[in-house]
C-alpha cells in the first residue's frame, strides 16, 4: 500500500482584505469553560482556539490533510513515515523536531486513552532530522484521522510537561511552560475566560490578530446580547432560533457552516426493558420525521438526515426513512395495542420512552420536543428529560433514547467511533448494545485497508444499525455562530477550528 498525503493549504476563516477594520483583536463567547492547559484533561480546547496544533487537519470530506506534518505516508500496513515542516518551535523556543515528535507519539500512546485504544502503537523511531518512522502492532488504516483528532495526539513539549508534573506545581504554572506550538499563547486563564497573545515567531508567520479573548458565557441569549452590545465578535454554538431573532438586524448576524460529520444522533439503550423489543426501536426511528426536523423545526439550518454518515462520503448509503404505517404495523405485530388515549400498551405496560438531552447542546431540546409530537402519532409517548451532565445521565438507567454522538470521530474516522460507541466492548457503549454480527463487522473494518472492502463493511454496518434500531441521525448538524458587523465575512470552520493564524475580520 502506498498512500501519500501531501500538503494542502487550508484556512478556516477568511483572510483580512485591504481596508478592513483597524481593530485586530477577536473576542469569542463560548458556553464551555476551559479549566486549564493540561494536555490530558483540557488540551483539546487549545486546538479550537489557536494555541495548540495537531499533526493532521480534519476536513469536511473526512480525508485529513497535513498540518504540522508536511507529509504522512503509509509504507506498508503497519509502518508510517511522518515528516515535519521545517522551523516548527514550541512557544518556549525549543524545536519540534523528529526527536520531539517521536516522544510525543510515544507519550500519547501511554497517556491519551483514545489514541492508546485505536492506534495500535508499537514504536516511533527517528529516521531523519524531521522524519519519524512509526510502527503499529496491527493495520491501522485510519491513522491520518487519528492524528487529526484533538483527543489523540497534541503537538506538545513532552519533556517540559514531565518536568512540570515532577515539580508538582499547580495548573497555573502551565501558563508559562510554553508547551505547545500554535499562532497564539494563553497569557491568563480564570473562571471567566482566557486571554491569548500572538506568538511572534510562529512557524507559519506572524498571526493576523493582535490578541484573542475567550469568554465563558453559558446562556445562549447572553452570548447573542454580548455581540449586539459590541462586547463580543463571535458567539459560538448558537441555537437556530437565533436566526429568527436576528433576521433583519444590523447589530449581529447569524452564520452557519457546511455539512460535516456533526450530527444530532439518536441512540437506543437496548438494556431498557422497553428497548429490548426490536420492533419498538425500529418504530421510534420510522416514526421520526427527519425532513420536518431539518426544514421546519430547525428552520432549514440543518441537513435532512437520510443516513448516519454525511452526504457525499464514498461509503454513505441512505437508510433512514419516515414511514408511520410501517411503524404502526411493526408495533401491531409485536403486540403493542393502541389504548383509549392513543398510547400503545402491552402486558399492562404503556409505551412511554424517555429521551435525554442537555440544554448545552444547541437545539437538542427542540429536537426532542418535536419528536414528542411525531412519535405520538405512532402511539408512542415521549418524555423529554433535560439533564445538566449528559455523560453522567447516559451512564445511568433512566432513559430509552439519547441525543447522542456522531459515528465519526473528530478526525473523521468511522472506525474509532463505531468501536467505542456501538461495539459490545466499546468504552463508550453506554447504550449496552451487544450484537455479535455488528461486532464482527466493526472488528474487520478496524484492520482493513482495502477501500472496496471497507466500503462494503461500512454499508453492512449502516444497514444493520438501521434495521435493528440501534442508531439514527435526527438531523445533520451545521456549526452555527453569531457574529458582529465587523466579522460578517467569517467563514465557519470545519470542524470547530475557530481560530488559526490567518483568522482576521473580513466584511
Amino acid at each position: 500500500m502506498a498512500v501519500l498525503l501531501l500538503v494542502t493549504a487550508c484556512a478556516t476563516t477568511a483572510e483580512k482584505p485591504a481596508g478592513a477594520a483597524a481593530d485586530k483583536r477577536l473576542t469569542i463567547a463560548t458556553p464551555y469553560a476551559i479549566d486549564d492547559l493540561d494536555p490530558i484533561t483540557s488540551g483539546y480546547w487549545g486546538v479550537e482556539f489557536g494555541y495548540v496544533e495537531l499533526l493532521m487537519r480534519a476536513s469536511a470530506n473526512g480525508v485529513p490533510t497535513p498540518w504540522v506534518l508536511s507529509e504522512l505516508a503509509a509504507v506498508d500496513d503497519r509502518t508510517w513515515r511522518l515528516k515535519l515542516n521545517d522551523g516548527v518551535t514550541f512557544v518556549n523556543g525549543k524545536p519540534f523536531d523528529a526527536k520531539a515528535l517521536a516522544a510525543t507519539l510515544a507519550w500519547s500512546a501511554e497517556n491519551q486513552p483514545s489514541f492508546s485504544r485505536s492506534a495500535n502503537f508499537a514504536s516511533a523511531k527517528v529516521t531523519g532530522p524531521l522524519e519519524v518512522t512509526m510502527k503499529t502492532t496491527a493495520p491501522t488504516p485510519t491513522m491520518p484521522n487519528l492524528l487529526a483528532d484533538e483527543s489523540n495526539v497534541l503537538v506538545m513539549d513532552v519533556d517540559a510537561y514531565k518536568e512540570h508534573v515532577a515539580a508538582k506545581k499547580g495548573a497555573e504554572a502551565l501558563l508559562s511552560a510554553g508547551l505547545y506550538t500554535g499562532p497564539y499563547k494563553v497569557t491568563s486563564l480564570d473562571v471567566q475566560g482566557a486571554e491569548l497573545a500572538p506568538v511572534e515567531k510562529y512557524w507559519q508567520g506572524r498571526p493576523a490578530l493582535d490578541g484573542v479573548s475567550v469568554r465563558f458565557v453559558a446562556e445562549a441569549t447572553s452570548r447573542v446580547q454580548a455581540v449586539q452590545a459590541g462586547e463580543v465578535d463571535l458567539a459560538l454554538y448558537m441555537p437556530v432560533s437565533a436566526a429568527r431573532t436576528l433576521r433583519g438586524r444590523s447589530d449581529a448576524y447569524f452564520l452557519k457552516g457546511e455539512p460535516t460529520g456533526l450530527v444530532f444522533g439518536l441512540i437506543s439503550r437496548v438494556a431498557s426493558p422497553l428497548m429490548r423489543d426490536e420492533a419498538v426501536r425500529r418504530a421510534i426511528y420510522l416514526a421520526t420525521d427527519y425532513r420536518a426536523i431539518a426544514d421546519e423545526v430547525l428552520l432549514g439550518h440543518a441537513g435532512h438526515a437520510k443516513a448516519v454518515f454525511p452526504p457525499g462520503y464514498p461509503y454513505t448509503i441512505e437508510t433512514q426513512t419516515t414511514d408511520l404505517n410501517r411503524a404502526a404495523s411493526e408495533l401491531d405485530a409485536a403486540g403493542w395495542a393502541v389504548g383509549e388515549d392513543g398510547i400503545r400498551e402491552k402486558d399492562g405496560r404503556r409505551l412511554v420512552i424517555r429521551i435525554i438531552c442537555t440544554p448545552s447542546m444547541p437545539d437538542g431540546v427542540t429536537i426532542a420536543t418535536a419528536m414528542q409530537s411525531q412519535l405520538k402519532r405512532a402511539g408512542i409517548e415521549v418524555k423529554v428529560v433535560q439533564v445538566d451532565d449528559h455523560s453522567a445521565a447516559r451512564d445511568g438507567a433512566d432513559w430509552e433514547v439519547s441525543l447522542s454522538s456522531s459515528l465519526l470521530s473528530f478526525g473523521g474516522s468511522p472506525d474509532q467511533a463505531l468501536a467505542e460507541l456501538l461495539a459490545s466492548s466499546g468504552t463508550n457503549n453506554y447504550a449496552k448494545i451487544a450484537d455479535d454480527e455488528l461486532d464482527a463487522h466493526i472488528a474487520e473494518l478496524g484492520k482493513t485497508s482495502d477501500e472496496k472492502r471497507r466500503t462494503e463493511l461500512l454499508g453492512q454496518i449502516q444497514k444493520l444499525v438501521w434495521d435493528r434500531g440501534y442508531y439514527a441521525v435526527a438531523a445533520q448538524r451545521l456549526l452555527t455562530v453569531v457574529v458582529s458587523p465587523g466579522w460578517q465575512g467569517y467563514r465557519v470552520p470545519v470542524p470547530n477550528l475557530w481560530v488559526d493564524h490567518k483568522t482576521a475580520p473580513a466584511i
